[in-house]
């Protein structure tokens, strides 16, 4: 029988294992659909290695529930940056780490067969040529190693130093770095940064921290390098309902990330429908880039004109444009600062008084559906209520006649 493996060697699984003990918890081993029992173990092992202190396991009657579980305001760092950290290696991996740093460490310069022949001199390890090539070649890349051409032959050195190191604000840019690792996109650089220089994060802590966004960022890079050469990608999207997995292509464009709850979204403009489109980012999978656009600059400015109407990032359906129009009760004198909050979060809707303590605000989006939310958080100040949508409207009337019915109810019983 194959031995477990602590590292990871398919980050795409590690990653849906992950994203499930952390938002939801309450599944248990024959809830994962799809995936073997030994496949389920294995990766839950993995996970409580990884995260040993964040795990929790509720035993109820179908069973094992393994969650993830975190007071982010006691945190330093993200824990889920440990999986990014693992990866799996070969022992000529470890030795040939050890062998090469030991044998450059004098800052000399060696080609590869002559680094083959100080391993054999010094360790008494014989080393085939084109695997020591390869690591030489893969160190490079990493920034480990520099190479250089003499005559011929090509020599690696160890890298020297980077210059910002030799800087006397290096330490302070410490603290910018401290920051970022946890509050922006690609925070693991941040945190490597900080393994390196044998730091931690003891600055900041934070009420709101999104910590499972960063599973996405592997695919975020590949977008934003698409982005960036104005390339079509290729990617898989699974459904968040049926959990079906369905081969896509678009032009991505741009980047949403909600403030509400940190979820990220890719916008896209798919050529077959003619439309723009957004997917949830953590549902993406394995983008590839296809084809440049040479129109690339022509679709980033239709999305420009469109982002007026935009509520969140639903780009509605046949209607295209929906019309809300809100009537409220707002007493001027004491809450002005409701009229501010209908200003501020109107997104561009125009609010009109209509006489003394009466006010109308209309806004024109791609999908009223999404204001649904907010136009309840208004709930004792509505005076009327109209949509060009019906299905919309019928939500929100359903819903207040429901709270009316169950607190009236309660109020009747109570004054009886």
């Amino acid at each position: 029988m194959a031995e477990f493996q602590e590292l990871i060697k398919n980050f795409d699984r590690i990653r849906d294992y992950m994203r499930s003990f952390f938002l939801y918890g309450f599944k248990v081993r024959s809830d994962f659909q799809g995936k073997s029992g030994r496949t389920y173990d294995n990766e839950r092992r993995r996970i409580e290695n990884y995260l040993s202190g964040y795990i929790q396991a509720d035993y109820t009657c179908k069973g094992k529930q393994v969650s993830i579980r975190v007071d982010s305001k006691r945190l330093q760092s993200n824990p889920l940056y440990a999986a990014w950290k693992s990866r799996s290696f070969t022992d000529n991996d470890l030795l040939f780490h050890f062998f090469l740093l030991d044998i450059l460490s004098d800052n000399s310069a060696w080609t590869v067969s002559g680094l083959c022949d100080q391993i054999a001199a010094r360790y008494g390890e014989v080393t085939d040529v084109q695997t020591l090539r390869l690591k030489c070649r893969e160190y490079a890349t990493l920034g480990i190693l520099s190479w250089e051409k003499d005559g011929k032959s090509v020599v690696y050195r160890l890298a020297s130093p980077l210059f910002e190191e030799k800087d006397p604000l290096y330490p302070a840019l410490m603290h910018a770095v401290k920051f970022c690792s946890e509050a922006l996109p690609f925070g693991i650089v941040g945190s490597t940064l900080l393994d390196r220089e044998f730091l931690k994060n003891d600055l900041f802590s934070f009420k709101h921290y999104f910590l499972v966004h960063t599973l996405e960022d592997q695919e975020l890079l590949h977008i934003l390098k698409a982005m960036e050469e104005h390339r079509f990608i290729t990617f898989l999207n699974s459904s968040v309902r049926s959990g079906n997995k369905t081969e896509l292509w678009g032009l991505p464009l741009k980047i949403f990330v909600s403030t509400q709850t940190g979820r990220r979204y890719l916008c896209l403009y798919f050529p077959p429908k003619r439309r723009f489109n957004c997917l949830r980012l953590d549902c993406i999978s394995k983008v590839k880039p296809l084809e440049i656009c040479g129109d690339y600059p022509m679709f980033h400015q239709k999305l420009d004109q469109n982002l007026s109407h935009l509520w969140g990032v639903s780009f509605g359906g046949a209607s295209r444009m929906e019309i809300l129009c809100m009537k409220l009760h707002i007493r001027e004198d004491t809450e002005g600062y409701i009229l501010n909050r209908l200003h501020r979060e109107g997104r561009g809707g125009e609010v009109l008084r209509v006489c003394a303590d009466v006010f109308l605000y209309t806004g024109v989006f791609f999908d009223t559906n999404e204001m649904l939310g907010w136009v309840k958080s208004f709930t004792g100040r509505i005076l009327d209520l109209q949509c060009s949508n019906p299905a919309a409207l019928k939500k929100v009337t359903e819903d207040l006649e429901r709270m009316y019915r169950m607190y009236a109810g309660y109020a009747e019983a109570e004054a009886e």
